[in-house]
């Protein structure tokens, strides 16, 4: 069977395997002359040894604090210690399984890999020469495990800390960026795979909650490039961090206590608005509209009533269905003036009513008849010429019969009143 070895068991060497060290080759001979002697499940535990070792080595490699970020919802111990002379001591307060874990999430360990590790500790720990059992291993299984470890493992390039995460982690935190600085790391964020994209994500938004000089300054001016290469999780939970502080202000550590603003800002920025949960996005908008209700309600309040409008369309047409009412009965209130008029904030306010579905714009136009705020100026020419016109407008949006006849009984009430 010898012809058959994988190269990690025929002939180990640095040169073969410029990924290893000497510590590593030892294990993976000794596990070769375990083989010859005729203990394979010897063998596998040395093959065991000198992966983890490698990995624990490649973990360094990639960055520490992306790996601590990684598992700290991970079960088991998880303490690196940093001030250990040696990788043992480093290493000895994590679990190999917490390794193993945080380093398949962090794509330093490839699913194969991380899935032959999780076989040869369940052997280990099942079919190992201290675990009675009558499932032993057999030297073609550890030549199997061998190869896939080979493969996945030993022959992989060591990672370059300047190409993963950690590379950006110092400058932005120690250091003013200069434009040219930002474009570098701009290209390196567009770079990355999924699994550091998290990770950055997740660096950034903290970095702006915290709030400090510089890493507030950059991290806000790079934060664009991580959101457009998020998935929705992630974009969720700057959401939800938002709702977080919202509920509960003493979650938030930062020296001035402005996590909460300093998030929707940057939500604004990214025009992420409507990835905050459903009740603190209410909240928002309710907070927000009546603004532009005390501009309608104010003598010659156009210019008010645009900059009202203009705070309010900076959070987009997300407006959750609990606040619907409160929200679109102002924006129709505005949008039909009054008696000498409207202003121009209809215009502004206009994306509101394009993003309705068929439901959602019947449910509007049923607000000219239910609702007082948006019908209180109706029975004067110019709004309710206005009325009928938004009306004409959504009926246009229609295509079920019985909803176009509505309208027009709507338009018909406004002519009643």
């Amino acid at each position: 069977m010898t012809e058959n070895l994988p190269a990690i068991l025929g002939e180990p060497s640095k040169d073969n395997f410029p990924a290893t060290v000497d510590a590593e080759i030892g294990y993976l001979s000794q596990a070769r002359k375990l083989l010859d002697a005729g203990f394979p499940d010897h063998s596998l535990l040395d093959i065991w040894n000198a992966a983890v070792h490698n990995l624990r080595r490649r973990m360094e490699a990639y960055g520490i604090e992306l790996f601590t970020s990684a598992v700290k919802e991970e079960a088991g111990r998880k303490k690196f210690d940093k001030d250990g002379e040696t990788l043992g001591e480093r290493w000895s307060g994590v679990d190999d399984l917490t390794l193993i874990n945080g380093a398949t999430k962090l794509g330093v360990l490839n699913k194969k890999a991380g899935k032959s590790l999780e076989m040869i500790n369940w052997m280990r720990n099942h079919a190992s020469p201290a675990h009675g059992s009558d499932d032993s291993v057999e030297a073609e299984e550890v030549f199997g495990l061998a190869l896939m470890l080979q493969k996945n493992l030993f022959e992989a390039e060591m990672p370059d800390p300047g190409h993963s995460p950690s590379g950006l982690f110092e400058p932005i935190k120690s250091s003013e960026l200069s434009e040219e600085n930002l474009d570098v790391l701009k290209d390196q964020i567009r770079a990355f795979k999924p699994g550091d994209i998290r990770l950055t994500f997740g660096f950034l938004m903290d970095m702006i909650c915290k709030g400090e000089t510089p890493s507030h300054e950059n991290a806000i001016k790079l934060f664009p490039e991580a959101w457009g290469k998020a998935n929705e999780d992630l974009m969720k939970s700057a959401g939800q961090r938002y709702h977080s502080y919202l509920i509960d202000p003493d979650s938030d550590t930062s020296d001035d206590k402005g996590a909460k603003i300093r998030v929707l800002e940057t939500l604004v920025k990214v025009e992420g608005i409507k990835f905050i949960p459903d009740a603190a996005r209410a909240s928002l908008y309710r907070h927000t509209i009546k603004q532009l209700a005390k501009a309608k309600d104010t003598s010659y309040g156009w210019t008010d009533e645009d900059k009202a409008a203009k705070a309010l369309a900076q959070f987009g047409p997300h407006v959750p269905s609990i606040a619907f009412e409160d929200v679109y009965q102002e924006i129709l209130a505005v949008w039909c003036g009054n008696y000498w008029g409207r202003s121009d904030a209809y215009l502004t306010l206009k994306p509101f009513v394009d993003a309705l579905n068929s439901t959602q714009l019947m449910n509007l136009a049923r607000m000219f008849k239910d609702n007082e705020r948006a019908n209180g100026e109706l029975f004067q020419a110019k709004p309710s010429a206005k009325a009928k016109a938004l009306l004409d407008y959504i009926k246009d949006k229609l295509t079920i019969q019985a909803s176009i006849d509505e309208i027009d009984e709507i338009k018909g009430l406004i002519d009643d009143m």
